[in-house]
């Protein structure tokens, strides 16, 4: 008995909590940005997980592509070395063609948009199973900001975009209206486009203004250009096999945190794309949108693109036609 009670104490006064000590499952979780909407989710979904188990379920974060790329994190997904992936869906598209669609052009109008519209539990029972049969379940969407462009010269029309290299997400959805734009599309993960400007691979990017602020990138390109011709969409992961072995309650607390994170996030993130533009300016970069004419012009050639794309495959066409219903009564 004495030797019983020497070991409790010892325990206590290392610090080590009980909850931690009993954690019956480890959830990590990946994403390949820092300081953004996406690490935003996982840091609360760590804290407030780990408290409502009760300490059953410890969570392990791993922004910044600590974990390698996307292509490997998703591997770890199906194959069980990772739990959770926070990334934007056209990753996937190579599992499921379906998940590029989410960031065509002209689906969403502006992040309030696409807020209301993923929030749509019709859309969410379209969108969330369709990875189930490839062992990775979808349990929130994340409307994290509207697309921009990055470029060493300033756009002030769609012209000044031709013969430009422009680094674009492996997706047909975003190489088909860079193309069209006259700019030649230079798929590239996110950790390799610094240097790339620097080296001049590329002349330009596609992306969002809080991951130029972010990564700094005010060093190298100065000029942000405000196009948003499509909002990004990120939903949040986890491998399925992993779900489904833990028991009822703690899935349901999955479920309900996650959703509940997804729903505390817009101020957040409206706050943090503004403060994004704001450092940007106060840094000495530029944050412009084309002349109105200019940017009808630019949307037009995306969605002549985008149907495309949609009109060379009927799934496709199918599952962007479901959602626009969708996205049009909200």
């Amino acid at each position: 008995m004495k030797l019983l009670k020497a070991l409790v104490l010892a325990v206590a006064s290392t610090g080590v909590t009980s909850a931690a000590i009993a954690a019956d499952f480890t959830m990590k979780i990946g994403t390949p940005t820092l300081n953004d909407i996406q690490h935003e989710w996982m840091k609360r979904a760590e804290t407030r997980i780990e408290a409502r188990s009760n300490g059953r379920i410890e969570v392990e974060l791993f922004p910044a592509a600590q974990l390698g790329t996307v292509p490997r994190m998703i591997e770890g997904l199906q194959f069980g070395t990772l739990e959770g992936l926070v990334a934007p869906s056209f990753f996937f598209s190579g599992l499921e063609k379906r998940n590029a669609v989410l960031a065509a052009a002209g689906l969403f109008q502006n992040l309030d948009h696409c807020r209301r519209t993923s929030s749509d539990p019709e859309f969410r029972e379209i969108v969330f199973p369709i990875m189930r049969n490839v062992g990775i379940e979808t349990l929130a969407i994340l409307c994290s900001a509207p697309q921009a462009f990055l470029t060493k010269t300033e756009l002030n029309s769609v012209s000044d975009l031709e013969g430009l290299k422009i680094r674009v997400l492996a997706s047909p959805f975003e190489i088909e209206p860079m193309t069209a734009f006259g700019a030649s599309p230079i798929p590239m993960p996110l950790g390799e486009v610094a240097p790339a400007l620097q080296r001049g691979t590329i002349d330009g990017v596609s992306s969002l203004p809080i991951v130029f602020s972010k990564f700094k990138m005010h060093t190298i390109a100065s000029h942000i250009t405000m196009t948003r011709l499509s909002q990004f969409a990120v939903p949040v992961y986890v491998s399925k096999p992993w779900f489904d072995s833990l028991p009822p309650d703690l899935q349901q607390i999955l479920r309900e945190e996650a959703s509940a994170i997804e729903k505390e996030l817009p101020a957040w993130a409206d706050r943090e794309n503004a403060a994004a533009v704001s450092t940007w300016i106060e840094n000495g970069g530029t944050v412009s949108e084309l002349p109105a004419g200019e940017q009808a012009l630019l949307n037009d050639l995306a969605l002549k693109a985008t149907n495309r794309v949609l009109d060379q495959d009927p799934e496709l066409r199918a599952f962007y036609d479901a959602l626009s219903a969708i996205a049009a009564r909200n």
